[in-house]
Protein backbone atom coordinates (compact mmCIF):
# COMPACT_ATOMS: atom_id res chain seq x y z
CA UNK A 1 0.00 0.00 0.00
CA UNK A 2 1.33 3.54 -0.94
CA UNK A 3 -1.67 5.56 0.62
CA UNK A 4 -0.85 4.65 4.74
CA UNK A 5 0.92 7.41 6.82
CA UNK A 6 4.98 7.50 7.16
CA UNK A 7 6.73 5.00 9.20
CA UNK A 8 3.58 2.51 9.13
CA UNK A 9 5.54 -0.44 7.78
CA UNK A 10 4.59 -3.75 7.01
CA UNK A 11 2.19 -5.03 9.92
CA UNK A 12 -0.35 -2.15 9.93
CA UNK A 13 -0.86 1.52 9.27
CA UNK A 14 -0.60 4.53 11.82
CA UNK A 15 -3.91 6.58 12.43
CA UNK A 16 -5.24 9.40 14.51
CA UNK A 17 -7.90 8.24 17.28
CA UNK A 18 -11.05 9.82 17.79
CA UNK A 19 -9.24 11.55 20.81
CA UNK A 20 -6.67 13.38 18.17
CA UNK A 21 -3.98 10.74 19.53
CA UNK A 22 -1.81 8.83 17.44
CA UNK A 23 -2.77 4.97 17.48
CA UNK A 24 -1.32 2.03 15.44
CA UNK A 25 -4.05 -0.15 13.59
CA UNK A 26 -2.92 -3.64 13.28
CA UNK A 27 -4.16 -5.42 9.86
CA UNK A 28 -1.54 -8.53 9.61
CA UNK A 29 -3.31 -11.81 9.68
CA UNK A 30 -0.16 -13.32 11.73
CA UNK A 31 -0.83 -16.69 11.27
CA UNK A 32 -1.67 -17.34 7.71
CA UNK A 33 1.07 -14.12 6.60
CA UNK A 34 4.85 -15.44 6.87
CA UNK A 35 6.24 -12.19 7.37
CA UNK A 36 4.50 -11.65 10.72
CA UNK A 37 7.41 -14.87 12.10
CA UNK A 38 9.64 -13.11 14.17
CA UNK A 39 12.90 -14.16 16.37
CA UNK A 40 11.72 -14.02 20.00
CA UNK A 41 12.59 -16.58 22.90
CA UNK A 42 9.62 -18.78 23.40
CA UNK A 43 10.27 -18.42 26.99
CA UNK A 44 8.21 -14.84 25.95
CA UNK A 45 6.31 -14.96 23.07
CA UNK A 46 5.26 -17.51 19.94
CA UNK A 47 6.72 -15.97 16.84
CA UNK A 48 3.86 -14.44 15.66
CA UNK A 49 2.83 -13.19 18.67
CA UNK A 50 3.31 -9.08 18.76
CA UNK A 51 3.04 -7.11 21.74
CA UNK A 52 1.90 -3.42 22.38
CA UNK A 53 2.64 -2.10 26.27
CA UNK A 54 -0.55 -0.81 28.08
CA UNK A 55 0.26 1.46 31.18
CA UNK A 56 0.50 3.75 33.81
CA UNK A 57 2.51 5.06 36.79
CA UNK A 58 1.68 1.43 38.34
CA UNK A 59 1.65 -1.31 36.19
CA UNK A 60 2.50 -2.35 32.70
CA UNK A 61 0.21 -4.68 30.74
CA UNK A 62 1.76 -6.41 27.75
CA UNK A 63 -1.25 -7.45 25.35
CA UNK A 64 -1.06 -9.42 22.17
CA UNK A 65 -2.23 -9.19 18.61
CA UNK A 66 -4.00 -11.88 19.97
CA UNK A 67 -5.76 -10.12 21.92
CA UNK A 68 -4.79 -11.14 25.42
CA UNK A 69 -3.16 -9.28 27.67
CA UNK A 70 -0.88 -9.80 30.82
CA UNK A 71 -0.50 -7.52 34.10
CA UNK A 72 2.84 -6.69 35.38
CA UNK A 73 3.38 -5.18 38.69
CA UNK A 74 6.45 -5.02 40.95
CA UNK A 75 5.59 -4.39 44.74
CA UNK A 76 6.45 -7.65 46.11
CA UNK A 77 9.17 -8.60 43.08
CA UNK A 78 8.75 -8.09 39.24
CA UNK A 79 5.85 -10.61 38.10
CA UNK A 80 2.85 -11.08 35.61
CA UNK A 81 -0.33 -11.45 38.15
CA UNK A 82 -1.95 -13.71 35.09
CA UNK A 83 0.49 -16.56 32.76
CA UNK A 84 -0.03 -17.22 29.39
CA UNK A 85 0.52 -20.99 29.53
CA UNK A 86 -2.14 -22.33 27.28
CA UNK A 87 -0.15 -25.94 26.86
CA UNK A 88 -1.28 -25.54 30.76
CA UNK A 89 -4.40 -24.19 30.36
CA UNK A 90 -3.39 -20.53 30.93
CA UNK A 91 -4.77 -17.60 28.72
CA UNK A 92 -3.53 -14.34 30.38
CA UNK A 93 -6.76 -12.44 30.32
CA UNK A 94 -8.60 -9.64 28.95
CA UNK A 95 -11.04 -10.74 26.31
CA UNK A 96 -14.34 -12.51 26.80
CA UNK A 97 -17.04 -13.92 24.91
CA UNK A 98 -20.33 -12.98 23.69
CA UNK A 99 -23.10 -15.77 23.28
CA UNK A 100 -27.13 -15.54 22.08
CA UNK A 101 -26.95 -19.70 23.01
CA UNK A 102 -25.82 -20.87 19.41
CA UNK A 103 -23.62 -18.13 18.21
CA UNK A 104 -20.10 -17.66 19.91
CA UNK A 105 -18.16 -14.35 18.91
CA UNK A 106 -14.85 -14.00 20.96
CA UNK A 107 -12.26 -11.09 21.51
CA UNK A 108 -8.84 -13.56 20.96
CA UNK A 109 -7.95 -14.14 17.76
CA UNK A 110 -9.69 -15.49 15.88
CA UNK A 111 -12.11 -17.53 16.76
CA UNK A 112 -13.72 -18.03 13.04
CA UNK A 113 -15.02 -13.85 13.63
CA UNK A 114 -16.24 -12.50 10.10
CA UNK A 115 -13.88 -9.09 10.96
CA UNK A 116 -11.63 -8.39 13.63
CA UNK A 117 -9.71 -4.86 13.80
CA UNK A 118 -7.11 -4.47 16.75
CA UNK A 119 -6.07 -1.01 17.54
CA UNK A 120 -2.84 -0.07 19.82
CA UNK A 121 -3.13 3.35 21.08
CA UNK A 122 -2.11 5.61 24.08
CA UNK A 123 -3.01 3.45 26.83
CA UNK A 124 -5.06 1.00 25.48
CA UNK A 125 -5.85 -1.80 23.69
CA UNK A 126 -9.11 -1.98 21.39
CA UNK A 127 -10.72 -5.30 19.42
CA UNK A 128 -13.76 -4.71 17.34
CA UNK A 129 -15.07 -7.86 16.35
CA UNK A 130 -18.11 -9.18 13.90
CA UNK A 131 -19.78 -12.25 13.79
CA UNK A 132 -23.40 -12.67 11.91
CA UNK A 133 -25.92 -9.81 13.49
CA UNK A 134 -23.62 -9.07 16.46
CA UNK A 135 -20.38 -6.81 17.35
CA UNK A 136 -18.59 -6.21 20.28
CA UNK A 137 -15.94 -3.48 20.81
CA UNK A 138 -13.87 -4.14 23.76
CA UNK A 139 -11.34 -1.58 24.87
CA UNK A 140 -8.45 -2.40 27.84
CA UNK A 141 -7.14 0.47 29.49
CA UNK A 142 -4.82 2.00 31.45
CA UNK A 143 -6.38 4.85 33.48
CA UNK A 144 -3.88 7.55 33.42
CA UNK A 145 -2.35 8.26 36.83
CA UNK A 146 -1.22 5.88 39.62
CA UNK A 147 -4.01 3.24 40.01
CA UNK A 148 -3.20 -0.67 39.95
CA UNK A 149 -5.95 -1.60 37.72
CA UNK A 150 -7.65 -1.89 33.69
CA UNK A 151 -10.53 -0.89 32.49
CA UNK A 152 -12.41 -2.97 30.26
CA UNK A 153 -15.20 -1.13 28.17
CA UNK A 154 -17.30 -3.77 26.39
CA UNK A 155 -19.90 -2.17 23.85
CA UNK A 156 -22.19 -4.69 22.80
CA UNK A 157 -24.46 -3.98 19.52
CA UNK A 158 -27.32 -6.10 17.97
CA UNK A 159 -27.30 -5.11 14.45
CA UNK A 160 -30.26 -7.91 13.12
CA UNK A 161 -33.68 -7.38 13.10
CA UNK A 162 -35.09 -9.29 15.96
CA UNK A 163 -34.01 -8.71 20.02
CA UNK A 164 -31.44 -11.18 21.35
CA UNK A 165 -30.53 -12.29 24.76
CA UNK A 166 -27.21 -12.46 25.03
CA UNK A 167 -24.81 -13.11 27.63
CA UNK A 168 -21.02 -11.64 28.00
CA UNK A 169 -18.38 -13.60 29.79
CA UNK A 170 -15.17 -12.04 30.88
CA UNK A 171 -11.93 -13.99 31.80
CA UNK A 172 -8.80 -13.15 33.37
CA UNK A 173 -6.35 -15.85 34.72
CA UNK A 174 -4.88 -15.60 38.37
CA UNK A 175 -2.33 -18.04 37.80
CA UNK A 176 1.28 -15.76 38.81
CA UNK A 177 4.50 -16.08 36.85
CA UNK A 178 7.37 -14.03 38.73
CA UNK A 179 10.48 -13.02 36.91
CA UNK A 180 12.23 -14.90 39.58
CA UNK A 181 16.36 -14.73 39.41
CA UNK A 182 16.17 -17.51 41.91
CA UNK A 183 15.06 -19.55 38.99
CA UNK A 184 17.52 -17.98 36.70
CA UNK A 185 20.26 -19.56 38.92
CA UNK A 186 18.67 -22.81 39.16
CA UNK A 187 18.82 -23.21 35.83
CA UNK A 188 22.22 -21.61 35.03
CA UNK A 189 24.18 -25.20 34.61
CA UNK A 190 21.38 -25.82 31.73
CA UNK A 191 21.89 -22.82 29.86
CA UNK A 192 18.58 -22.36 29.62
CA UNK A 193 16.14 -20.05 30.02
CA UNK A 194 12.94 -21.84 29.31
CA UNK A 195 14.18 -24.37 32.24
CA UNK A 196 14.08 -21.09 34.11
CA UNK A 197 10.57 -20.39 33.17
CA UNK A 198 9.64 -24.03 33.94
CA UNK A 199 11.10 -23.45 37.84
CA UNK A 200 8.89 -20.51 37.86
CA UNK A 201 5.49 -22.13 37.02
CA UNK A 202 6.44 -24.83 39.43
CA UNK A 203 6.46 -22.05 41.84
CA UNK A 204 3.12 -20.67 41.05
CA UNK A 205 1.74 -24.35 41.63
CA UNK A 206 2.89 -23.72 45.46
CA UNK A 207 0.34 -20.79 45.52
CA UNK A 208 -3.37 -22.21 46.29
CA UNK A 209 -6.38 -19.69 45.50
CA UNK A 210 -8.67 -18.54 47.71
CA UNK A 211 -12.13 -16.67 46.01
CA UNK A 212 -14.72 -14.57 47.75
CA UNK A 213 -17.62 -12.48 46.34
CA UNK A 214 -17.04 -8.74 46.33
CA UNK A 215 -19.92 -7.25 48.48
CA UNK A 216 -23.12 -6.32 46.10
CA UNK A 217 -22.37 -8.75 43.85
CA UNK A 218 -19.82 -6.75 42.06
CA UNK A 219 -17.64 -9.92 41.31
CA UNK A 220 -14.74 -11.45 42.71
CA UNK A 221 -11.82 -10.82 44.99
CA UNK A 222 -8.68 -13.55 44.62
CA UNK A 223 -5.88 -14.12 47.46
CA UNK A 224 -3.14 -16.77 47.26
CA UNK A 225 -1.14 -18.62 50.34
CA UNK A 226 2.30 -20.24 49.81
CA UNK A 227 2.21 -23.67 50.66
CA UNK A 228 6.09 -24.04 51.51
CA UNK A 229 8.62 -25.10 49.29
CA UNK A 230 9.43 -28.65 47.95
CA UNK A 231 11.96 -31.02 48.83
CA UNK A 232 13.10 -30.97 45.46
CA UNK A 233 13.06 -27.40 45.19
CA UNK A 234 14.99 -27.20 48.40
CA UNK A 235 17.65 -29.86 46.92
CA UNK A 236 17.88 -27.91 44.04
CA UNK A 237 18.70 -24.53 45.73
CA UNK A 238 21.00 -26.09 48.27
CA UNK A 239 22.82 -26.87 45.32
CA UNK A 240 23.03 -23.64 43.91
CA UNK A 241 24.21 -22.45 47.44
CA UNK A 242 26.84 -24.60 47.68
CA UNK A 243 28.35 -23.79 44.20
CA UNK A 244 28.24 -20.30 44.95
CA UNK A 245 30.16 -21.00 47.97
CA UNK A 246 32.94 -22.82 46.17
CA UNK A 247 33.46 -22.93 42.05
CA UNK A 248 31.01 -19.89 41.39
CA UNK A 249 32.48 -17.91 43.90
CA UNK A 250 34.64 -15.21 42.04
CA UNK A 251 31.63 -15.12 39.09
CA UNK A 252 28.65 -14.68 41.65
CA UNK A 253 30.31 -12.98 44.94
CA UNK A 254 29.32 -16.08 47.57
CA UNK A 255 25.98 -17.64 48.71
CA UNK A 256 22.72 -15.65 48.33
CA UNK A 257 21.59 -13.94 52.06
CA UNK A 258 18.70 -11.52 52.51
CA UNK A 259 20.17 -8.28 54.05
CA UNK A 260 17.20 -7.79 55.66
CA UNK A 261 13.78 -9.12 56.78
CA UNK A 262 11.71 -7.24 54.49
CA UNK A 263 14.24 -8.11 51.35
CA UNK A 264 13.40 -11.59 49.23
CA UNK A 265 14.18 -13.13 46.11
CA UNK A 266 10.56 -13.82 45.22
CA UNK A 267 7.10 -12.97 46.35
CA UNK A 268 5.54 -15.46 48.82
CA UNK A 269 2.27 -13.33 49.57
CA UNK A 270 1.52 -11.83 46.67
CA UNK A 271 -1.18 -9.12 46.47
CA UNK A 272 -4.85 -9.93 46.13
CA UNK A 273 -6.67 -9.66 42.51
CA UNK A 274 -9.78 -8.92 41.45
CA UNK A 275 -12.29 -8.78 38.55
CA UNK A 276 -15.64 -6.26 39.39
CA UNK A 277 -18.43 -5.02 37.28
CA UNK A 278 -18.66 -1.11 37.68
CA UNK A 279 -22.19 -0.36 35.84
CA UNK A 280 -24.14 -3.20 38.02
CA UNK A 281 -23.99 -6.51 39.78
CA UNK A 282 -22.67 -9.29 37.90
CA UNK A 283 -25.39 -11.85 36.97
CA UNK A 284 -22.78 -14.57 37.72
CA UNK A 285 -19.24 -15.79 38.22
CA UNK A 286 -16.92 -18.92 38.42
CA UNK A 287 -13.27 -19.60 39.96
CA UNK A 288 -13.29 -23.10 37.66
CA UNK A 289 -11.47 -22.12 34.62
CA UNK A 290 -10.64 -25.52 33.57
CA UNK A 291 -14.65 -26.04 33.46
CA UNK A 292 -15.53 -23.37 31.98
CA UNK A 293 -12.91 -23.88 28.77
CA UNK A 294 -13.21 -27.45 28.76
CA UNK A 295 -11.16 -29.94 26.10
CA UNK A 296 -11.66 -27.26 23.40
CA UNK A 297 -9.94 -24.56 25.28
CA UNK A 298 -10.53 -20.83 24.24
CA UNK A 299 -11.75 -21.81 20.65
CA UNK A 300 -14.98 -23.26 22.03
CA UNK A 301 -15.00 -23.38 25.57
CA UNK A 302 -17.85 -26.16 27.09
CA UNK A 303 -19.03 -23.34 29.90
CA UNK A 304 -20.77 -21.48 27.48
CA UNK A 305 -23.54 -23.44 27.29
CA UNK A 306 -24.90 -22.75 30.18
CA UNK A 307 -24.50 -19.83 32.72
CA UNK A 308 -22.03 -19.69 35.23
CA UNK A 309 -22.34 -21.34 38.16
CA UNK A 310 -21.05 -19.78 40.96
CA UNK A 311 -18.82 -22.71 41.97
CA UNK A 312 -15.60 -20.63 44.10
CA UNK A 313 -14.31 -23.88 45.03
CA UNK A 314 -11.26 -24.07 42.81
CA UNK A 315 -7.99 -23.34 44.72
CA UNK A 316 -5.43 -24.46 42.20
CA UNK A 317 -4.23 -23.86 38.45
CA UNK A 318 -7.20 -24.07 37.02
CA UNK A 319 -8.02 -21.64 38.56
CA UNK A 320 -9.48 -18.32 36.99
CA UNK A 321 -11.46 -15.02 36.88
CA UNK A 322 -14.96 -15.07 35.49
CA UNK A 323 -17.55 -13.10 35.29
CA UNK A 324 -20.80 -13.09 33.81
CA UNK A 325 -22.87 -10.29 32.61
CA UNK A 326 -26.59 -10.54 30.73
CA UNK A 327 -28.00 -8.15 28.11
CA UNK A 328 -31.16 -8.10 26.11
CA UNK A 329 -30.85 -6.00 22.83
CA UNK A 330 -33.91 -5.03 20.52
CA UNK A 331 -32.98 -4.26 16.59
CA UNK A 332 -30.49 -1.79 16.65
CA UNK A 333 -29.31 -1.49 19.99
CA UNK A 334 -26.21 -0.70 22.11
CA UNK A 335 -25.44 -1.58 25.59
CA UNK A 336 -22.13 -0.39 27.43
CA UNK A 337 -20.24 -2.84 30.05
CA UNK A 338 -17.93 -1.50 31.94
CA UNK A 339 -15.46 -3.93 34.06
CA UNK A 340 -12.27 -3.39 36.57
CA UNK A 341 -9.47 -5.70 36.93
CA UNK A 342 -6.57 -5.43 39.02
CA UNK A 343 -4.94 -6.08 42.38
CA UNK A 344 -3.96 -4.30 45.55
CA UNK A 345 -0.88 -3.47 47.41
CA UNK A 346 -0.53 -2.25 50.93
CA UNK A 347 -2.94 0.58 51.90
CA UNK A 348 -5.24 0.10 49.07
CA UNK A 349 -9.16 -0.63 50.45
CA UNK A 350 -10.78 -2.26 47.03
CA UNK A 351 -13.98 -0.33 47.76
CA UNK A 352 -12.80 2.92 47.54
CA UNK A 353 -10.59 1.95 44.30
CA UNK A 354 -13.82 0.97 42.87
CA UNK A 355 -15.84 4.55 43.87
CA UNK A 356 -13.50 6.01 42.39
CA UNK A 357 -14.15 4.61 38.87
CA UNK A 358 -18.25 4.28 39.11
CA UNK A 359 -17.97 7.87 38.50
CA UNK A 360 -19.02 8.93 35.27
CA UNK A 361 -18.38 5.91 33.77
CA UNK A 362 -18.76 6.35 29.83
CA UNK A 363 -16.16 8.97 30.17
CA UNK A 364 -13.71 7.17 31.71
CA UNK A 365 -11.61 6.45 28.48
CA UNK A 366 -11.50 9.92 27.11
CA UNK A 367 -10.86 11.22 30.37
CA UNK A 368 -7.15 8.88 30.19
CA UNK A 369 -6.72 9.54 26.18
CA UNK A 370 -7.06 13.36 27.36
CA UNK A 371 -4.84 13.44 30.01
CA UNK A 372 -2.29 11.33 27.97
CA UNK A 373 -3.04 13.80 25.29
CA UNK A 374 -1.64 16.79 27.68
CA UNK A 375 1.18 14.88 28.92
CA UNK A 376 5.47 15.56 27.87
CA UNK A 377 7.00 17.50 25.14
CA UNK A 378 5.19 18.53 21.80
CA UNK A 379 6.93 19.25 18.71
CA UNK A 380 4.96 20.22 15.83
CA UNK A 381 7.19 20.47 11.99
CA UNK A 382 4.62 21.41 9.03
CA UNK A 383 6.68 19.30 6.71
CA UNK A 384 7.45 16.27 8.72
CA UNK A 385 4.08 15.41 10.66
CA UNK A 386 5.53 12.25 11.48
CA UNK A 387 7.55 13.88 14.12
CA UNK A 388 5.09 15.10 16.37
CA UNK A 389 3.12 11.55 16.34
CA UNK A 390 6.53 9.55 16.82
CA UNK A 391 7.26 12.34 20.36
CA UNK A 392 3.46 11.38 21.89
CA UNK A 393 4.24 8.20 21.24
CA UNK A 394 7.65 7.77 22.64
CA UNK A 395 6.42 9.94 25.74
CA UNK A 396 3.98 7.12 26.23
CA UNK A 397 5.70 4.47 25.97
CA UNK A 398 8.51 5.69 28.25
CA UNK A 399 6.11 6.64 30.97
CA UNK A 400 3.31 3.56 30.74
CA UNK A 401 6.66 1.51 31.70
CA UNK A 402 6.83 2.90 34.83
CA UNK A 403 5.92 0.48 38.23
CA UNK A 404 6.63 1.01 41.76
CA UNK A 405 8.92 -0.74 44.33
CA UNK A 406 7.84 -1.38 47.24
CA UNK A 407 11.17 -2.18 48.73
CA UNK A 408 12.73 1.05 47.86
CA UNK A 409 9.39 2.58 47.97
CA UNK A 410 9.98 4.51 44.59
CA UNK A 411 8.87 4.20 40.74
CA UNK A 412 11.21 2.78 38.61
CA UNK A 413 11.64 3.04 34.84
CA UNK A 414 13.11 -0.90 34.69
CA UNK A 415 14.92 -1.70 30.85
CA UNK A 416 12.33 -4.70 30.75
CA UNK A 417 12.98 -6.75 28.12
CA UNK A 418 15.38 -9.82 28.23
CA UNK A 419 16.88 -8.79 31.52
CA UNK A 420 13.53 -8.66 33.56
CA UNK A 421 11.24 -11.00 31.97
CA UNK A 422 13.94 -13.43 31.12
CA UNK A 423 16.70 -13.08 32.93
CA UNK A 424 14.35 -11.60 36.01
CA UNK A 425 16.66 -8.36 36.85
CA UNK A 426 16.01 -4.86 37.20
CA UNK A 427 19.26 -3.25 35.65
CA UNK A 428 22.33 -2.49 34.74
CA UNK A 429 21.54 0.81 37.20
CA UNK A 430 22.46 3.04 34.52
CA UNK A 431 19.70 2.17 32.19
CA UNK A 432 16.76 3.81 34.86
CA UNK A 433 18.99 6.57 34.92
CA UNK A 434 19.26 7.25 31.06
CA UNK A 435 15.59 6.42 30.67
CA UNK A 436 14.35 9.57 33.05
CA UNK A 437 16.76 11.94 31.65
CA UNK A 438 13.58 13.38 28.96
CA UNK A 439 11.39 13.50 31.93
CA UNK A 440 13.27 16.57 33.73
CA UNK A 441 11.54 19.04 31.73
CA UNK A 442 8.09 17.24 31.50
CA UNK A 443 7.70 15.57 34.51
CA UNK A 444 10.71 16.36 37.15
CA UNK A 445 9.30 13.93 39.79
CA UNK A 446 9.63 10.46 37.94
CA UNK A 447 13.50 11.75 37.81
CA UNK A 448 13.56 12.56 41.62
CA UNK A 449 12.13 8.90 42.39
CA UNK A 450 14.86 7.46 40.09
CA UNK A 451 17.33 8.83 41.65
CA UNK A 452 16.28 8.52 45.12
CA UNK A 453 15.80 4.78 43.79
CA UNK A 454 19.32 4.12 42.81
CA UNK A 455 20.76 6.36 45.91
CA UNK A 456 18.94 3.55 48.04
CA UNK A 457 20.81 1.16 46.29
CA UNK A 458 24.70 2.12 46.98
CA UNK A 459 26.22 0.12 48.82
CA UNK A 460 28.67 1.64 51.69
CA UNK A 461 31.88 1.23 49.70
CA UNK A 462 30.10 3.87 46.81
CA UNK A 463 29.43 1.35 44.61
CA UNK A 464 26.22 0.67 42.87
CA UNK A 465 24.62 -3.70 42.36
CA UNK A 466 24.63 -4.07 38.56
CA UNK A 467 21.07 -4.90 39.25
CA UNK A 468 18.16 -5.64 41.64
CA UNK A 469 16.31 -8.71 41.89
CA UNK A 470 13.48 -10.05 43.15
CA UNK A 471 12.07 -7.23 46.53
CA UNK A 472 15.11 -5.62 47.11
CA UNK A 473 18.17 -7.81 47.05
CA UNK A 474 21.49 -6.82 45.54
CA UNK A 475 22.13 -9.52 41.51
CA UNK A 476 24.60 -11.92 42.65
CA UNK A 477 27.03 -11.10 40.41
CA UNK A 478 30.36 -9.93 40.25
CA UNK A 479 30.55 -7.83 37.42
CA UNK A 480 31.26 -3.82 38.49
CA UNK A 481 31.02 -1.88 35.01
CA UNK A 482 33.02 1.47 35.68
CA UNK A 483 30.15 3.90 34.72
CA UNK A 484 27.27 3.06 36.71
CA UNK A 485 28.33 5.60 39.43
CA UNK A 486 29.10 8.05 36.28
CA UNK A 487 25.39 8.10 35.34
CA UNK A 488 24.44 8.82 38.72
CA UNK A 489 26.73 11.95 39.35
CA UNK A 490 25.44 12.91 35.44
CA UNK A 491 21.41 12.70 35.98
CA UNK A 492 21.39 14.35 39.55
CA UNK A 493 24.10 17.41 38.03
CA UNK A 494 21.18 17.44 34.89
CA UNK A 495 18.19 17.22 36.97
CA UNK A 496 20.00 20.61 39.25
CA UNK A 497 21.38 22.37 37.00
CA UNK A 498 17.82 22.57 34.59
CA UNK A 499 15.31 23.20 37.40
CA UNK A 500 17.47 24.85 40.12
CA UNK A 501 16.14 22.37 42.64
CA UNK A 502 18.85 22.98 44.88
CA UNK A 503 16.57 22.03 47.99
CA UNK A 504 16.68 18.11 46.12
CA UNK A 505 20.55 17.95 47.33
CA UNK A 506 19.99 18.31 50.78
CA UNK A 507 16.78 15.58 50.74
CA UNK A 508 17.48 13.10 53.67
CA UNK A 509 17.13 9.33 52.56
CA UNK A 510 17.91 5.91 54.50
CA UNK A 511 21.00 4.05 52.20
CA UNK A 512 21.03 0.28 51.74
CA UNK A 513 19.66 -2.11 53.37
CA UNK A 514 16.93 0.63 53.84
CA UNK A 515 15.12 -0.89 56.36
CA UNK A 516 16.37 -1.98 60.23
CA UNK A 517 19.75 -1.42 62.13
CA UNK A 518 22.14 -1.45 59.21
CA UNK A 519 20.10 1.40 57.29
CA UNK A 520 21.77 4.71 57.17
CA UNK A 521 21.12 8.24 56.83
CA UNK A 522 22.09 10.65 54.02
CA UNK A 523 21.37 13.40 52.21
CA UNK A 524 21.06 13.41 48.42
CA UNK A 525 24.26 15.36 48.72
Amino acid sequence: MTDKAYGSGYFGEWIEDSFGLPAYRYTCAQESDPKARTPVHPAWRSPTDHTHQIGNDRLVAAASNYGYVQVRQDEGSPKFLNDYDPAHGQYGGGFGYLTDGERVLSTLYPNGAETFERIFGLGYLRKTVSQGPYTVDQVVFAPFGDDPLLISQVTVTNRGDRRAELRWVEYWGCQAYQFSYRATMMAYGRRDLGAAAGLRRELAERFVHRFEPIPGGAGLLETKRFLGRTVADRLRWGAVQLALSTVLRRAFGGPVRRPVREASLEDLSPPPTFLASLDAPADGFSSDGHAFFGADGPAQPAGLQRPLDGNLACTGPESALLLERRLSLGPGESSNLYLAYGYLPAGYSLEDLLARYRADLPSLWERSCTAWRGDGLRLTVPDEPWVERELAWHNYYLRSNLTFDSFFGEHILSQGHVYQYLIGFQGAARDPLQHALPFIFSQPWIVREVLRYTLKEVQPDGSLPYGIVGHGMKMPVVFNPSDLELWLLWLASEYVLATRDTAFLDETIPTYPVYGRRAGRATVR
